[in-house]
């Protein structure tokens, strides 16, 4: 590929600034709110450092817009078809060009489509072994900066506090809290030991969650971090032992499969490789679009179970589960992922973890609600797992004697132990983790802060 790839290796620290014109006054008026409330009002300073952190954008952002500015212009999709001999129209997937596909399991860049793929000889490397555009060879991974411009803006609020005589103010009322908290432990009665009982399990309460927000979110940015630090191998250069794949679901011997969800041809999905559908059934009170015929407190109270648990399912990794869920079915086939250098067999089967994006279709009728997960072909795939030797009777079922060695091997994703964390996911290694932060301006540096800052008002 002709032209510079984007710079996305994050170094110690990087500052970048607004780049377009609706960011770039938002900036600024968020620079001006925190200059008129550190000297007027901390809470205009609050609201400007917000703003300062939604408008500043990632330090990889301008780089990888230009990039795909680039890519996508008609002019190199053209120039690029005609130099393997087709038409853009047949050679990109529309899909892959369309600006509305903003999902993690959407390409961010032109990916081929089903006209040039290598059907004769699927393990084989595409025309003159040109990579997927998205491939982190062509682009780089991205790995973030230990520090951004939002490290400066925790330490502009941590002076700002400080100027205001917070920590003095949050010092008197740990004070009077004190004061009140053991006045009710002195007091003999029911009413104030229970009222005493009761603030500890709600501040108790309080901290655990907490500390499983912060815990969970550490899990996940380590997760990243281990994505990043190993290195994507190339299909065709790959070997036995643990590896990371980026690259386009195609077809395997099997083809693909049209799933008739809950067996009911009318809710039917076509160019399937893996799949979930889970069919959820409404009671009397709450109709498929949540809404309820019930006494506000009542929705109230559903709709706060219904966040706890999407929280609790978001904290612990797990499948998604609904409360009203009544079916759930999940299969697949094997497939072949390809990132232009060549392919190689997996098998969803041998995967314990699956991560799709958002769901391919849902279907409400009445009281029902169907919803379908899916992995389809030509849609972007990080694999992180195994590789073994593929049996004899297989490499005879596809005539491979002599194809390529990448033939010979497929993946795995079973766990062998605890520290394993293979996954399939749908998207690549640059729509996962493209505008990651590091863990340490995260997770770490709010944490140092708030003991800084606690310690101070206590002192």
């Amino acid at each position: 590929m002709d032209g510079k790839a984007p710079e996305v290796d994050g170094r110690f620290f990087i500052a970048t600034l607004p780049y377009t014109q609706n960011t770039q006054i938002g900036w600024f008026c968020g620079v001006l709110l925190y200059m008129y409330g550190f000297f007027f009002s901390p809470f205009w300073a609050l609201a400007g450092l917000v703003l300062l952190f939604l408008t500043t954008p990632h330090p990889f952002a301008q780089e990888l817009s230009l990039f795909k500015e680039k890519v996508t212009t008609q002019s190199y999709l053209e120039s690029y078809a005609e130099e393997r001999g087709f038409t853009s129209e047949k050679y990109w997937m529309k899909q892959s060009l369309e600006e509305s596909n903003d999902d993690a399991g959407d390409w961010n860049f032109p990916a081929p489509s089903k006209n040039v793929w290598n059907k004769e000889n699927p393990y084989d490397e595409d025309y003159e072994g040109s990579l997927l555009l998205e491939h982190p060879y062509m682009i780089g991974a991205p790995k973030p900066p230990l520090l951004t411009l939002r490290a400066v803006y925790f330490t502009l609020g941590l002076i700002m506090l400080q100027y205001w005589g917070v920590l003095a103010a949050l010092k008197h009322n740990l004070e009077t809290f004190g004061f009140f908290f053991g006045f009710l432990l002195d007091d003999n009665s029911n009413e104030g030991l229970l009222f005493a009982v009761l603030l500890v399990i709600v501040f108790g309460y309080i901290a655990l969650y907490l500390l499983l927000l912060m815990s969970s979110m550490l899990n996940k940015l380590i997760a990243n971090m281990n994505m990043i630090d190993l290195p994507t191998t190339l299909v065709s250069e790959a070997s036995e032992g643990e590896v990371e794949f980026i690259g386009q679901v195609r077809p395997g011997p099997h083809g693909s499969v049209k799933v008739f969800v809950d067996d009911n041809p009318e809710m039917a999905c076509p160019n399937l490789v893996c799949f979930e559908w889970v069919r959820e059934d409404f009671s009397d009170e709450v109709d498929a679009q949540g809404r309820s015929s019930d006494s506000f407190f009542s929705e109230q109270m559903r709709v706060v179970n219904r966040l706890l648990k999407n929280f609790a399912d978001w904290l612990f990794i797990r499948d998604t589960m609904h409360s009203e869920e009544s079916a759930r079915q999940r299969g697949g086939i094997p497939f072949i992922l390809h990132d232009g250098s060549g392919g190689i067999r997996v098998e969803p089967s041998m995967f314990s973890q699956i991560s799709y994006r958002d769901p391919l279709k849902v279907w409400n009728v009445g009281k029902t609600r169907w919803t379908l997960y899916g992995l389809q072909l030509g849609d972007p795939i990080y694999i992180r797992g195994g590789l073994i030797s593929r049996s004899k009777k297989e490499l005879a079922e596809e005539k491979l004697v002599d194809a390529p060695s990448n033939s010979k091997i497929k993946v795995i994703g079973k766990n062998v132990t605890p520290e394993q964390e293979f996954v399939l996911a749908q998207g690549s290694e640059h729509s996962i983790l493209a505008y990651t932060y590091s863990v340490f301006e995260t997770f770490y540096l709010p944490v140092i802060y708030l003991l800084l800052f606690l310690i101070m008002a206590i002192a």
